[in-house]
Order: C-alpha cells, then structure tokens, then sequence
C-alpha cells in the first residue's frame, strides 16, 4: 500500500471553517497523469484521512485527485478527541469544503461514520453535486445504537445537556475493526497512529437523535448514483444485515454490496485483502470509465 500511495503527490493544508470556527486539517492526492475526475474521502469516528491512504491509491491509480479532510475532534483538526460536528453541523462543513476548494465530484468514498454524515447530507440537498457520478460507503454506520447498552444511552441522554462535551469510550476496539491475534499493543498502535475511541456525549445523542431518518434519507439520494458497498462479514460495529437494507432503500438499479467473508469492520486491514482491493479497483475503473 506504502508503495502505491508514493506513486501519487500527497499535499497538506490547514484550511479554517467559519461555519465551524475551527481549523481543519487537509489532504489531496494527485495523480501521476492526467486528472479523470475527483473524489472525496471521509474517514469515521476515531479516525483521520491519513488512515486511508490506501483507499486513495486505488483512486490515484484510477486517475482521480483525492481530497479529504479530518473532521474535527479526529486527526489533526481542532477539538476535543471524539466531539465531531452534528448531522447538520456536518452537512454544512461538506458544502464548505467543497464550495472553498471548488470541487466538482465524480465521486465520493465514505467510511463507517462518515458514511453516516453523508447519506443524510445527500439525502437532504438531493440536487446538490450534479457531477457526482459514483458513492463508495466502505462499512458505513448506519444504526449507531446497535450493540450500546441500554442503560448507556439513557445516561448519555440524561447527561448531555449538562456535560456535552464530556467523552465516553465508543467501545470499539482495534480487535473489533480487523483481527489483530493476541498483539496487546494494537490499542496502543492505534493511539500512535492518531486514532482513538471516544466520542462527546453531545455527539452520541446527536447520532441517536438522527438514526431513525437515515434510511428515509437515502431514498431521496438521486437515481442516477452508482453505488458500491463493501462490508465485512464479521462486522459488530456495523453487521451486514444493516447494509443489506440500506441497499433496499437507495433508489436506482447501480448498487453493489461487497461482502468480505472473515473480516471486520476494516476489510481492508485484513492480513490478506487482496481479493477486496482488486474487485474494488475494478469496480472503480467501470465507474470512471462510464462516466467519461
């Protein structure tokens, strides 16, 4: 993957969102060639757009220019670790990023978290992005309550308004994402890597809040989209029975679910995802070449 990734120029920049008030780290890919298109790229909670550098080759190599951007309280943009932007607070960001880096997107990659953000930001500005072309939502969250305690939810429901931006642990762990085997410094590596597993109590309720309009959000996503789908068979954090709905829900007949038999929620941190990355990039390049 290191090697892919060096065959592209990888910049960096800080840019300022005044809908936010805060600063946001930055990154694009470029291609070696001519450009084919851009993409977007956005990473989950506990995550950073440096940890997709590998989902930015395949683009690269595909001839796309990549941008993506940590979302603030992940990465290296500004606020509290686990406090990311609401659904409405996010949907705004993306049309700012956009808007200021005057990207007209062929596609867009999502993961997990991010995935959530932007089916409901497609879902609510349908005629918004009239370039885009294809989405790809690796392991995408879309039932944020799934597997939380009961009582969890409540007393993060009760504390919030008082304590919002108080941080609580997601639960999920490095073991949960892709088999680590019995190395105890793999939640330690993650933390090195700049990843974590918190979230704000204000955050977690806004994703609560939130969950019952995605599906009916993801109807109203243009028809035209082509849509791919890529999920681990083993995935806790988000299972495959979610996706498969989701698939149900999203209009038009240009979807594809890719399901990754004995991986988690990160198929492609798996020690063996040669099989995923090739159906990916061939996936990609029928995309791209259906769109020129």
């Amino acid at each position: 993957e290191s090697d892919d990734v060096s065959q592209s120029q990888i910049s960096n920049r800080i840019f300022h969102s005044t809908s936010l008030g805060k600063s946001i780290r930055v990154r694009e890919w470029h291609p070696v060639g001519p450009e084919k298109g851009q993409v977007l790229v956005l990473h989950g909670l506990g995550d950073h757009s440096a940890r997709h550098d590998w989902a930015a080759s395949l683009f690269t190599d595909a001839g796309f220019r990549a941008v993506g951007f940590d979302w603030p309280g992940n990465g290296e943009s500004e606020g509290i670790r686990g406090d990311m932007p609401s659904v409405s607070e996010s949907g705004r960001l993306l049309q700012e990023v956009t808007a200021a880096f005057d990207l007209h997107l062929t596609g867009i990659y999502a993961h997990s978290t991010g995935a959530f953000m932007l089916l409901h930001w497609l879902g609510s500005h349908p005629s918004l992005l009239s370039s885009l072309k294809w989405v790809w939502m690796s392991s995408p969250l879309l039932v944020p309550s799934h597997g939380q305690p009961a009582i969890k939810i409540a007393l993060a429901r009760f504390l919030a308004p008082y304590f919002p931006l108080t941080t609580l642990s997601t639960g999920v762990k490095p073991r949960d994402c892709y088999h680590t085997g019995f190395d105890p410094l793999a939640d330690s590596a993650l933390k090195k890597a700049g990843g974590h597993h918190r979230v704000s109590l204000r955050f977690a309720t806004n994703l609560l809040e939130t969950e019952t309009a995605l599906f009916a959000a993801a109807e109203s996503i243009r028809s035209d989209i082509q849509f791919l789908v890529t999920q681990g068979s083993e995935d806790k954090v988000c299972p495959p029975p979610y996706a498969e709905r989701l698939l149900e829900n999203l209009p038009g007949e240009k979807k594809c679910l890719l399901l990754v038999s004995g991986s988690r929620h990160e198929p492609f941190r798996e020690p063996d995802h040669t099989g995923i990355t090739n159906a990916v990039r061939s996936w990609l390049n029928s995309a791209r070449d259906s769109a020129l």
